[in-house]
């Protein structure tokens, strides 16, 4: 007898602790909650960050595009954006004529 009294007090004192740790992980989620936008934010620079780390090139030339670029006309720009766009796809199209 004693010993189905052990199990049957093992029992109930599991189902106490499956639902307070069913609680908890409750209060858990709901605090978590309001930091679901800044973990977003931080989650996309750190990609940004390991994309950069993978590709160096594309962050030297974004540096010196940002740097030939800061103190110019913006309407300047725009016709130079323009001209390098129309660069980029002739040279693109060639490159693909030639080794593909």
């Amino acid at each position: 007898m004693l010993f189905t009294e052990r199990w049957v007090e093992i029992a109930r004192r599991k189902e106490r602790l499956t639902a307070r740790a069913e609680a908890e992980r409750g209060a858990i989620a709901a605090s978590v909650e309001g930091l679901r936008a800044p973990i977003a934010v931080a989650d996309r620079a750190l990609a940004v960050a390991r994309f950069f780390r993978e590709h160096p090139l594309l962050l030297a030339a974004a540096i010196a595009v940002v740097t030939a670029l800061r103190r110019r006309n913006p309407i300047g720009l725009v016709g130079r954006g323009l001209a390098v766009w129309r660069g980029w796809r002739l040279l693109a199209s060639w490159w693909g004529k030639r080794f593909v």
